[in-house]
């Protein structure tokens, strides 16, 4: 029979003193343990720790609504820099975004009581980016669910002035920070809206102008951080809410929130680097910071309170996925044929062709096609001919002709083709299947570059990759985290490897 050994009085003692300790800690008084929900969300969202966060930092707690008056919530629906994503590309299912899936959120829910764009709704600043610029703010401002405000980034200036202030007139702009003296300029020091009884003041920051407004003969000109919001807040009620857009990075904001005054009750932060929203905001000198992503893929749903300590704010994540049972993923219908008549204008103005061949090459070589360097690299031509990157175009018209897909222009649009050719932009690239059939498809100066001088110097004139990156950098010029989410390098090179051949 197995005796059991006694446990040594030191042992006994040490365990009753570890137990009381522990219980001392658990019922500290005055502090609540976390209630289920919020348990959960940071179980699927941990917090991540943002560049620069000192040890120490504040921590944010979430706020009981429960016992927190209604007149002191504010309910605001966020998205950042949508960087020209009207709408998901379609090339891989189970993708993020789009106007119509935001808006039709909007309308089903119906609570929100500021609708706030971040600014940057562009990403460059071709014929094609008006034309999006246009279509969005249609969207954003002038339908059924118009926003409070948006914001302006410094690319949204890098537009032609004349034909941005024309598509953006009468929206809800905000620049507090840009002063400008010609009297149809559209951004507006702050706006106000009431709510419950209590105004909400919005004000906006961009903090940086392009290369064409920075002189000083300029007409656009940039104030202080500091001026800037002093003149958005100006003549606001001591009990408004106080919100601040702001365009810039994350240090920028810790080093700017605490000398603001008034204090903003909070503030949202339209850092590019934040690719998808921060599920939690992050405290700088008693301010929520938040970070509303990139791209319009995931909204932010933020519930502000006001609490005797401060502001506190606590954020639901919203991606608009489509639905897997209305044909086309669902969205709103009304919004959806505002997208459709963009892509058709699109093709109707011909800005495939007019965009074609504005930018040099990287090597100052011109393109050739495929066909030409089959001559000597024989058996990497057999090796490209049995890959998808062969049949590129060829997919694009697929999709076109399939109602079910797409049903619209896409071998006509810009941003579709540019990753299913050669060279499209680049002098001596794609111009149109007609005029240039053979850099349609991925073919191999896709990777390479222009191979003319390469062809004429007898390969002495050796080749890299376009534009001198790594090859994993090269194929997610296309291959991103959105238009092929389960794209991995490695997995992927075994697909389409080959030699020089000589």
């Amino acid at each position: 029979m197995t005796r059991i050994r006694p446990l040594p009085l030191a042992g006994l003692l040490f365990g009753l003193a570890t137990c009381l300790c522990t219980l001392a800690q658990c019922g500290q008084p005055g502090e609540a343990a976390p209630s289920a929900g919020a348990s959960l969300a940071a179980a699927q969202h941990p917090k991540p720790t943002p560049a620069g966060k000192e040890q120490g930092q504040e921590q944010e707690q979430e706020p009981n609504p429960t016992v927190v008056p209604e007149r002191d919530q504010l309910k605001l629906l966020l998205s950042g820099t949508m960087s020209g994503r009207l709408e998901p590309c379609g090339c891989a299912s189970g993708q993020l975004g789009g106007l119509a899936r935001r808006m039709q959120y909007i309308g089903e829910r119906r609570y929100h009581d500021v609708l706030l764009e971040g600014g940057d709704l562009v990403e460059g600043n071709s014929p094609l980016d008006l034309e999006k610029l246009f279509t969005a703010v249609t969207i954003l401002a002038n339908m059924q669910h118009p926003y409070d405000a948006m914001g302006i980034g410094e690319k949204d200036l890098e537009l032609p002035y004349e034909q941005w202030v024309g598509y953006t007139a009468g929206a809800p702009f905000v620049a507090s920070d840009l002063a400008c003296d010609s009297p149809d300029w559209p951004g507006k020091p702050f706006v106000e809206k009431q709510v419950r009884g209590r105004a909400v003041r919005i004000a906006s920051l961009t903090l940086a102008l392009p290369e064409q407004y920075r002189g000083e003969d300029s007409r656009i000109h940039l104030l202080t951080p500091l001026a800037g919001y002093e003149r958005a807040m100006q003549g606001a009620d001591d009990d408004a809410w106080r919100i601040l857009i702001l365009q810039g990075t994350d240090v920028r904001a810790r080093e700017l929130v605490p000398t603001l005054q008034p204090a903003p009750h909070l503030v949202v932060c339209c850092d590019a680097s934040y690719i998808e929203p921060t599920s939690r905001p992050e405290m700088v000198a008693g301010v929520p910071i938040v970070y509303p992503g990139t791209r319009g893929r995931i909204l932010q749903e933020c519930t502000l309170y006001r609490l005797p300590k401060g502001p506190r704010a606590a954020l639901e994540l919203v991606p608009l996925a489509g639905s897997l049972t209305v044909p086309g993923g669902g969205g709103d219908p009304d919004v959806k044929q505002v997208l459709l008549a963009h892509r058709n204008q699109v093709k109707e103005d011909g800005l495939l062709q007019k965009m074609a061949r504005q930018l040099p090459t990287p090597n100052g070589a011109g393109y050739v096609g495929s066909e030409t360097c089959k001559t000597c690299h024989i058996t990497a031509f057999a090796a490209w001919q049995i890959s998808k990157h062969s049949h590129a175009w060829e997919t694009l018209q697929k999709a076109e002709a399939d109602p079910k897909r797409y049903g619209w222009p896409v071998t006509a649009y810009p941003d579709c083709v540019g990753c299913h050719v050669v060279g499209y932009r680049e002098q001596t690239g794609f111009v149109s299947f007609e005029e240039t059939p053979q850099l349609a498809a991925v073919g191999c100066e896709r990777c390479h570059g222009p191979a003319s001088e390469h062809a004429m110097s007898g390969g002495k004139k050796r080749l890299g990759l376009h534009g001198g990156v790594q090859g994993s950098e090269l194929c997610l010029q296309c291959h991103d985290y959105e238009q092929s989410p389960t794209f991995v390098y490695g997995e992927r090179w075994p697909k389409i490897a080959h030699g020089l051949d000589k």
